[in-house]
């Protein structure tokens, strides 16, 4: 660019070199010949005035050379500079995009790399300088480039495109999100496009993990119908799952506050709660339990298991508790109710060995001979033994009137074939009564045997019952009817059989016993109230 210049000037130096000899050569030919006409003068002094402003020109012109020559060094300079600070920060730029983990990569319009990164050489095992000048889908093959041509197509068409998506790379199968940016020349026009792509796989994986992980989660809290939930301490706030609006009887879809929660709690539950806070900081533990009763807006009780975990302990003060909330109302129902049965059995156990003592001093005292007496006690008991089968079946909830009178009669369906005839609907009766009807039917079997019905070949006996309603208290009304049997007469004495029933089982009952000893045939009619009482 200089080298121009600089021949220009040492030129026109040389001419102005070579003027100035030949001014001085002809001054000094004038002078020696002393011989100027005035006409001659105004020539030479004209022609001095032509040098001088040639002089002048080439002066100025040279000035104006050196000036250009001194600022084309200046701009050579600047551009050396330039060149010098472009490659070191293109070198950084290419440090920082070989050390990203993403790919990044120019494309020019005609879709071929013009730049790509070093993370290239891992993910599609290529270099960038190999892949420099090289077709999209000659990089990636027809089929990837079909699955990336329509964002390929938009970048072109100056939209920014993006997709995640998963590939096969050389290394495995990724996910990957891919964005492209248009890149504009000052007309607008797109000269290319950079190319962002990203490696989610990781994260991916671990979403579909976490995914996974908390459904496991919702199905476990779920198939436990439990709630989970969260206190703030500072700001008095509980948030929950939507669970424990139906454990606390709140309309679902709702959002109840700290002091509508509160409002479910039966007397003394949040003191319950701090004292279980309290007691788990107290051993160390920030793990609390207890169990919390609920009444809900219809009046009916209910409880949870809440279990906490205390966290932001300062001071031996959490500031926040999470934990789940689970119904156990029917586990405490069956609790109270195993109480219940267990105070029912204690109170039964009393009763039979009363019952047991009875019938052997009654049997003993009755009994003709010791063969007569042990005839007498084992039939008794076993008639309660089935009794108590019945009702341990039934976990002494109670047992069916069919069932008991089926047991009962068992014994003697031997003498004579089926000569029983049950009717009467299939009620369920408490524990009480079905022992005592067991018995009764037990003294009522014996006797007939011996004595009555069962004692021939042809006698039958009626077993019926109903319900009949008596001061709004339903009653079972029940009969034995003997027929076909031997001519009945009334005993002189009363024997312990029939004091069994009439006295002793009718007071079990709570109702009453008679005991007809019809010509025709044995008639017991039972009336008992059907209580728990």
């Amino acid at each position: 660019m200089n080298k121009p210049a600089s021949q220009d000037t040492e030129t026109l130096l040389q001419r102005l070199e070579k003027l100035e000899r030949d001014n001085q050569e002809l001054r000094a030919r004038l002078s020696d010949q002393g011989i100027l006409s005035e006409a001659t003068a105004v020539r030479h002094e004209a022609l001095g005035r032509e040098h001088a402003r040639n002089m002048s020109s080439a002066n100025a012109r040279i000035e104006t050379l050196e000036d250009s020559r001194s600022s084309l060094q200046a701009s050579e300079k600047r551009l050396r500079e330039s060149e010098t600070r472009a490659r070191a920060s293109e070198k950084q730029l290419r440090q920082i995009a070989d050390n990203l983990p993403a790919l990044i990569a120019y494309v020019d319009a005609g879709q071929r790399y013009r730049f790509n990164n070093k993370a290239y050489t891992t993910w599609f095992g290529r270099t960038p300088e190999s892949l420099y000048g090289l077709s999209l889908w000659e990089a990636v093959g027809d089929k990837t480039y079909e699955r990336v041509r329509p964002y390929i197509d938009a970048v072109l068409n100056g939209e920014r495109a993006g997709h995640e998506w998963w590939a096969q790379f050389p290394t495995g199968l990724r996910f990957i999100r891919s964005e492209y940016i248009p890149d504009r020349r000052d007309d607008g026009s797109i000269a290319g496009f950079y190319v962002l792509a990203a490696d989610l796989t990781e994260s991916k994986r671990s979403q579909a993990a976490l995914a996974e992980s908390e459904a496991r989660l919702r199905l476990a809290i779920d198939a436990g119908r439990m709630a989970i939930w969260e206190t703030d301490i500072a700001t008095d706030t509980i948030h929950s799952s939507p669970e424990l609006n139906r454990l606390l009887g709140f309309e679902p879809g709702i959002s109840p506050t700290s002091a509508e929660i509160r409002s479910r709690y039966a007397p003394g539950g949040r003191e319950k709660i701090r004292q279980a806070a309290a007691e788990a900081l107290a051993r160390g533990d920030c793990h609390a339990e207890t169990e919390l009763e609920i009444i809900w807006p219809d009046g009916s009780q209910r409880w949870l298991l809440l279990r906490a975990e205390l966290k932001d302990i300062e001071n031996g003060k959490p500031g926040r508790t999470v934990g789940v909330a689970l119904d156990i109302t029917d586990r405490k129902r069956a609790e109270e109710h195993q109480q219940l049965l267990i105070n029912e059995l204690n109170h039964r156990v009393k009763n039979t060995l009363s019952t047991v003592q009875s019938i052997a001093i009654q049997s003993l005292r009755n009994a003709r001979t010791a063969e007569e007496a042990r005839d007498a006690v084992e039939g008794r008991l076993f008639a309660l033994s089935r009794a108590h089968d019945v009702l341990t079946r039934e976990n002494w909830d109670g047992a069916y009137l069919r069932e008991v009178v089926q047991q009962a009669i068992a014994p003697f369906q031997n003498h004579g074939g089926e000569r029983f005839k049950v009717s009467g609907p299939d009620i369920r009766l408490p524990p009480r009564i079905a022992l005592a009807i067991a018995m009764a039917i037990q003294e009522l079997g014996t006797n007939a045997v011996k004595y009555g019905a069962l004692s021939n070949a042809k006698g039958c006996i009626a077993i019926t019952w109903t319900i009949l309603e008596e001061a709004g208290v339903p009653h079972l009304r029940m009969e034995w009817t003997e027929t076909d049997g031997p001519t009945v007469a009334t005993p002189k004495q009363r024997g312990f059989g029939t004091r069994l029933i009439e006295r002793s089982l009718a007071q079990e009952l709570n109702g009453s016993v008679e005991i007809d000893f019809a010509p025709k045939g044995v008639v017991c009619t039972i009336n008992a109230p059907l209580t728990d009482d």
